[in-house]
């Protein structure tokens, strides 16, 4: 009997973490942003010509984007989605709102192997499913998402003793988002030095060879370039400040060991650790971009800091397995966001959430019931007020961060250009080739043909036939795309 009411109300708890990741998904966020465009389009792009629209025959480790270079997996995701809902928002959002509804079944099974408690493995699910962290990002092409998945289906079969099928989770998260090429690795390493068993060192070496191409392009621009753009440790800041402080001290033996620039990096990487434990990014406000948070709602719901904290002391109090695996986790997620620039960052520290939820769920099933009516009542009001300004303010207060308003400007340029001899769509509002392929369905084969032949920033195409992304040297008989006041504006010459 019991059994059979926790799959009805886990079945409930699904229900609710799908309808909450698809509802509205192709109109909020109000439009896809430029590398949810290109995601979309390399993935039309394979599935028409079974090359990326560079004309790269299926990238194994990294499709190039706007002179970066994205992780393969979620462009594959996506094809199947462009397949069957054709070249849109939603077919682009449907991976990680599919996926993300997944997570929340596998926190639930996670829990399950590291508790043993439907109270604990239901609650998890439940706060995941309502979570504002995981469900921005759900409902968004965000990479980081789907590797969430595959890093906690990971840890669920390695935990189950499938370590096999564990390591491909694992390898498959590393294919997916740059963070978990360094959560995974450091994950593996501490979990075998505490659990000591033959098959946890297997695993390791079976992830390492399955994600043998990633660290074969370690030196490659594939892999390189989105380091040293990204990379707290490429900044010179350091290394000035500690060539100035020994000087001051007069140089010497002693001085150039205090202020060596090693001691300044320490302080950067630990100053970016310990701000994704921060109290206004957790429970407040979440991280400064609009994209990653709505501004005015934490990660987590503040009824939740209460049994965190409670459900991390008794793990501390009385250690087991489990609690020791939770706290790996939970002191190892932020370290591949703690090595960039831009700190606190939501998506590359966004596999916290997990322990943090779980550790929230095991604080809460602590309680009698009349505490846990009460956190449910709390609960609910705060996902009430989230969910509010999520789909009632949100859309239209950052708009401009999702790029809205292009496929109104593609549409009108799409029905009025084969009256002009040139067309000009300005760059200053985002990335305007990619979206005219986007929202035109463009034949990849024309972009491809193009590809050595037209002139390209950051691998952005800065021409397009008659259309020149540019905004001067007008010639005559044009239609003239501008940015006023963050809007479009559209006129002949």
């Amino acid at each position: 009997m019991k059994s059979k009411l926790t799959l009805i109300l886990l079945s409930i708890i699904l229900l609710l973490a799908g309808f909450l990741r698809f509802y509205h998904l192709n109109t909020n966020p109000p439009s896809p942003y430029w590398e949810e465009a290109a995601l979309g389009y390399d993935a039309y792009s394979i599935l028409k010509t079974g090359k990326d629209f560079h004309g790269n025959l299926l990238p194994l480790v990294a499709f190039e984007s706007f002179g970066d270079y994205k992780p393969s997996l979620y462009f594959y995701a996506t094809v199947p989605s462009v397949a069957v809902f054709g070249l849109n928002t939603f077919a682009v959002r449907f991976p990680s709102a599919f996926f993300g509804t997944l997570t929340v079944l596998l926190i639930f099974l996670l829990t399950k192997v590291l508790f043993k408690s439907s109270s604990v493995n239901l609650t998890a699910a439940f706060l995941l499913a309502i979570s504002p962290w995981h469900l921005q990002f759900s409902r968004v092409g965000f990479e980081a998402n789907l590797g969430l998945f595959f890093v906690c289906l990971g840890a669920w079969l390695i935990l189950k003793n499938k370590h096999y099928f564990g390591a491909v989770a694992f390898a498959l998260s590393m294919y997916t988002y740059h963070a978990y090429r360094v959560f995974v690795p450091l994950f593996l390493i501490v979990f075998f030095l505490i659990n000591r068993q033959k098959k946890a060192f297997l695993t390791g070496i079976l992830v390492a060879l399955l994600a043998l191409p990633i660290f074969l392009n370690l030196n490659s621009p594939i892999i390189k370039q989105r380091f040293a753009e990204t990379s707290a440790f490429t900044s010179l800041e350091p290394i000035i400040k500690s060539n100035q402080l020994i000087a001051e001290d007069g140089g010497g033996t002693i001085a150039k060991f205090i202020h060596h620039r090693y001691w300044q990096y320490s302080q950067i990487f630990l100053k970016n650790y310990f701000d994704h434990f921060n109290f206004n990014y957790l429970f407040m406000s979440g991280d400064s971009n609009p994209r990653h948070s709505t501004q005015a709602v934490g990660y987590l719901y503040l009824i939740q800091l209460p049994f965190l904290i409670y459900g991390l002391l008794l793990s501390l109090k009385k250690p087991t397995f489990s609690s020791k695996v939770l706290l790996l986790w939970l002191l190892l997620a932020p370290v591949p966001a703690a090595l960039t620039l831009a700190s606190p960052h939501g998506l590359r520290s966004l596999s916290l959430l997990i322990p943090l939820t779980i550790f929230t769920a095991y604080g809460i099933s602590q309680f009698k019931r009349f505490v846990l009516y009460l956190a449910l009542i709390i609960v609910l009001i705060e996902s009430s007020r989230y969910l509010y300004i999520y789909h009632q303010r949100y859309p239209s207060q950052y708009a401009s961060f999702w790029q809205s308003g292009y496929q109104e400007m593609i549409q009108t340029v799409s029905d009025k250009q084969d009256n002009y001899d040139q067309v000009y769509i300005t760059r200053q509002l985002g990335r305007p080739s990619i979206y005219y392929w986007f929202y035109t369905q463009t034949d990849p084969h024309l972009v491809q043909a193009l590809n050595n032949s037209v002139p390209k920033d950051q691998g952005e195409y800065l021409e397009f036939g008659k259309i020149k992304f540019q905004d001067n040297n007008y010639l005559p008989n044009s239609l003239i795309v501008t940015a006023e006041a963050g809007a479009f504006k559209i006129y002949e010459n």
